[in-house]
């Protein structure tokens, strides 16, 4: 930061530093402004025209106050902000003037390689409310994705950002389908579970039609017979039975351990092939938990708690270590293990036992709907107020619009 505070400081004063006597200046200049006194070999030795010598805090304090902060600490925290408002400044005018300029130059430093994927977030969620296709489809073809070599949490970040907005746009989703970059970063990201009688399951016909092989094509099938599932008619494995999934992210192999387990039923030594393919895998204990992540959900959908208990003996026994994005899946798996417990009668939850739940799903994206629809079927349970309840339930099940949500899924969630 003190390089930065130099920076600022040569384009405040409008000096220079070349010499012993632009130090003098300067050092006049700063006593002019703040009144007080940074000596001009001070200067010299910080701006590297003899030997640096680290300086005093009382000397960051001075050029601090000179460039309009209270202090040097106060300009560390201030800094970065400032620096991002000002890209972010430059990214709007571009977005209101000239929004094709962006696109030519995301090549170059026009935008802050640290801020790139907020920007890009911002400058996509501006041409989805306007409705700008042609440059949405441009920018989706770009090379940008590739480049930017986003981690899964990035991925996790820019798919529900984008994702969230399209479920009132879906209109403008449709026509993007076409780009490969779309798909990957927004449609097998932001997976609406709430839409897949709606929008949703539109984008997965259009997108099954397209793509019969790979991880987009299995993701599709996978999606296709969950649907089936929620609707209640038959799920087939057939087209997934013999996808090699090796190279595929754990959560889509998880995806396709669960339509197994919807086709033929849940078998403990299948479950076993899920324990078996994190072994492969490098970092298994930042993995690990993806490949439960649908097997979780479907265990709660289908309420099977043979299937919940196998998991639960399983990552118990294992050291598991959690990212940014999987805190959705610790989330989700403190949930089952609670409906678990419950089944077991081992557990009586408190009201507070929900709202904490209820705070943690609060932004769970993709998945919320169906949170909040088990933390309801576990409060109706275990709690008063049933009439509530099932008011509560009744509300999102009408909203989920899936026949596998009746009142009988309700009141016999916990029948064996």
């Amino acid at each position: 930061m003190v390089d930065e505070l130099k920076k600022i400081t040569i384009n405040k004063s409008g000096v220079q530093i070349n010499t012993s006597g632009d130090c003098i200046l300067l050092s006049d200049i700063i006593t002019e402004k703040t009144g007080d006194f940074i000596s001009y070999n001070t200067l010299r030795r910080l701006f590297g025209l003899v030997s640096f010598v680290k300086p005093s805090i009382n000397t960051l304090n001075i050029l601090a106050e000179f460039n309009g902060y209270k202090s040097y600490a106060h300009f560390v925290k201030i800094s970065p902000k400032k620096a991002y408002w000002i890209e972010k400044e430059k990214l709007y005018l571009l977005i209101n003037t000239n929004p094709k300029q962006i696109l030519n130059q995301l090549n170059t430093n026009i935008i802050n390689q640290d801020y790139i994927l907020d920007f890009i977030i911002s400058f996509c969620r501006e041409l989805i409310y306007k409705k700008e296709i042609n440059l949405l489809q441009k920018l989706f073809n770009s090379s940008f994705f590739e480049r930017s070599n986003f981690n899964y949490s990035e991925k996790l970040h820019f798919g529900n950002a984008i994702g969230q907005l399209l479920i009132y746009n879906s209109d403008v989703g449709k026509k993007l389908l076409s780009q490969l970059n779309f798909i990957n970063f927004v449609y097998c990201i932001h997976v609406d579970y709430t839409h897949l009688n709606g929008y949703y399951g539109d984008w997965n016909k259009q997108v099954h039609e397209e793509y019969k092989d790979g991880e987009i094509g299995s993701f599709s099938e996978s999606i296709l017979q969950l649907k089936n599932f929620l609707n209640v008619r038959s799920v087939t494995y057939d087209n997934l039975q013999k996808v090699n999934t090796k190279n595929f992210h754990p959560i889509l192999i998880g995806r396709i351990y669960s339509i197994k387990f919807l086709s033929s039923g849940y078998q403990r030594k299948d479950i076993k092939q899920i324990f078996k393919s994190h072994l492969n895998i490098k970092n298994q204990e930042k993995v690990l938990i993806d490949f439960f992540y649908e097997p979780i959900m479907l265990a709660l959908i289908t309420k099977n708690f043979n299937l919940m208990g196998d998991i639960i003996n399983f990552l118990s026994n294992k050291k598991v270590i959690f990212s940014y994005y999987q805190e959705a899946h610790k989330c989700q798996f403190d949930l089952m293990c609670l409906i678990f417990k419950f089944s077991l009668k081992k557990v009586k939850e408190k009201p507070n036992d929900f709202e904490l739940m209820r705070n943690e799903i609060e932004h769970r994206y993709s998945y919320r709907d169906l949170f909040e629809m088990f933390v309801l079927v576990l409060e109706f349970h275990s709690q008063g107020k049933k009439e509530y309840t099932m008011k509560l339930y009744n509300k999102i099940s009408k909203k989920l619009n899936y026949p596998l949500f009746s009142k009988d899924y309700l009141l016999r969630y916990f029948d064996k």
